[in-house]
Parts: C-alpha cells; structure tokens; sequence
C-alpha cells in the first residue's frame, strides 16, 4: 500500500510565500469566499491549487486575473476558449482537456501566469522538447541551441512542483523536461567561457 502524500516543511514554506487564501483573494473584491466557492461547486471557476492537511484551501495569487480579463464568470468560458485557440493554433485540439485542467486548479500548480497562453506555451514547448532528446544531435550547434533555448523557456514558465507533487505523481513536467534534459545533456547547458 503507497504511503499518504505529505506536505515537507519547504513545500510549506513555499506554499504560504507563493499562494492565498481565498480570503486573502477577495479582500479587496466584491466576491466574497463563500460566493466563489459556489462558483467552484458549479464548474464555473477553478478549485483550490493546494489543500493543506487543516483544510486551508491555496490559490495562485492572479487565480482572478483571467476572470476580469473576461468581464466576469459569465464570460469565462468563452474568454478562455478564444484566448486558448488563437495561442494554440499549431497544436492538437485540446481546448475541452485544457479547460477541465484549468478549472481542476492544476495549472496552479505548474504555471507562474494562469493564462490559456501559457497553458498552450507549455504544451508546446514540451512537444519541442520530447522530439529533440528522441534524436539527439549533440554535435550540432543548431540542435543545441534549440534545445537549450526551449528548456530555458520552459524553465522560466514553470513553477518549481513541490515534493507533495512528486509523491503523488512521482514525476512532474518539470523533471521530464528540465531537470533530467539538464543532467542527460549536461554540455549543452554550460555557460560559455566569458572573454
């Protein structure tokens, strides 16, 4: 039987500088906590990112920032569609799978800006990723530097995960397609010799 996933004390550490409370969220909105929990109840907005063992819910801090973008929850769906469409063009169809993501609340969890732009920017970047270790070119510069241009990128879009994560998941986009691409090709990543 797996062992409970648990919060480590920089998991927590992380939690409380990087996230909120809906409390926190809404002290200086006209929602209230209670009346966004019965949006998230409805499918209408994204749940908690983060519940801790006491029960405290954690949001990512512009969990509201897409909603105003849209005018409000009644045109949230419809915002985000369109939005998710125009960045994801050169992509699968996958808008319905984004959108439930999106409301689950883990884009929260691995995303710095909660935007269909960045939810569409992950996805490609990971494919770019994927396909150039599948055929790895280490001799050649062009190759190097589209791989290491692409993991930069994803680096800087991507929060760190915390070890709960990798206890529930036991990988994380991050440890597929950051840190082990950084140990597997160590020389692609090494700082040029300053002149």
């Amino acid at each position: 039987m797996t062992e409970e996933p648990t919060f480590s004390s920089s998991d927590l550490a992380y939690l409380s500088a990087e996230y909120r409370t809906l409390e926190q969220l809404c002290a200086s909105r006209d929602e209230t906590p209670g009346h966004v929990r019965k949006l998230i109840a409805a499918g209408r907005l994204p749940q908690a990112t983060y519940v801790l063992p006491d029960g405290v819910e954690l949001y990512p801090p512009d969990y509201f920032a897409l909603v105003d973008d849209a005018g409000g929850v009644d045109g949230l769906f419809d915002h985000f569609r369109s939005r998710y469409a125009a960045a994801s063009r050169d992509l699968p169809d996958d808008a319905n799978e984004t959108w439930e993501g999106y409301l689950s609340g883990q884009f929260g969890i691995c995303l710095w800006s909660l935007t269909p732009e960045a939810m569409a920017e992950k996805t490609r970047l990971m494919n770019a990723i994927e396909a150039l270790i599948a055929t790895p070119q280490e001799p050649s510069e062009i190759w190097r530097a589209a791989l290491r241009e692409k993991v930069e990128r994803l680096d800087a879009l991507e929060r760190p995960f915390t070890d709960y994560d990798r206890q529930r998941w036991g990988d994380t986009s991050r440890d597929r397609c950051i840190l082990r691409v950084r140990q597997r090709f160590p020389a692609v990543f090494d700082a040029p010799a300053m002149a």
